[in-house]
């Protein structure tokens, strides 16, 4: 069972509006939080499952950085040419795409392509 208080509800919240994720969340999330925040500090820590589970999510979304969104978007291109490739057969014809598709740097490149 995992326990928030209040002082890791405060760093995580100042993190995402110095990285402008805090504008992002949808206005019943930005709620929560700061519900969750008003009530941790008056009692204490946040105990309950669901209630902590959310806001890790909200957390997980404001600690996002640009390269972490970068190479999430890479990630998910790569694994589709990877099950686009199998299925046609491209790498009979181009083997190193598959090892390209499987290196940081790459899979980096194709998260900042449009």
């Amino acid at each position: 069972m995992q326990i928030l208080r209040h002082r890791a509800l405060l760093t995580w919240l100042k993190k995402g509006v110095r990285n402008g994720n805090w504008r992002k969340l949808n206005r019943l999330d930005r709620a929560l939080y700061r519900a969750a925040m008003w009530y941790a500090k008056r009692g204490g820590s946040i105990v309950d499952g669901k209630l902590v589970e959310k806001l890790l999510g909200v957390i997980e979304r404001l600690k996002e950085t640009k390269g972490m969104r970068i190479f999430k978007r890479g990630f998910e291109k790569a694994v589709e040419l990877l099950e686009k490739g199998e299925e046609k057969g491209v790498f009979a014809w181009a083997p190193s795409l598959k090892c390209w598709l499987k290196e940081p740097d790459y899979i980096f490149w194709l998260g900042t392509v449009r």
